[in-house]
């Protein structure tokens, strides 16, 4: 059960993320996972917009939602 769960989280990472990828073609893309806080959907993307000018989701990691933000890499 535990093995499904984390299957899907990583293909839900990975869809997300090829989908921001498109939208941003040509540009390196850097992640940071946020964890130690109970996830919540618009605090998650409304930090990662003020801290690197990304967007962010929470994905359930386990047991645990964490916030997964993604932003354009300074070069």
């Amino acid at each position: 059960m535990m093995t499904k769960a984390t299957i899907l989280s990583i293909f839900m990472i990975v869809l997300v993320l090829g989908m921001i990828t498109g939208e941003t073609q040509g540009q390196e893309m850097c992640r940071d996972v946020l964890r130690g806080q109970k996830c919540v959907a618009h605090t998650c993307a409304t930090f990662c917009k003020q801290k690197w000018n990304g967007s962010g989701f929470c994905f359930q990691n386990g047991q645990i939602k964490n916030c997964l933000c993604t932003f354009p890499c300074k070069s």
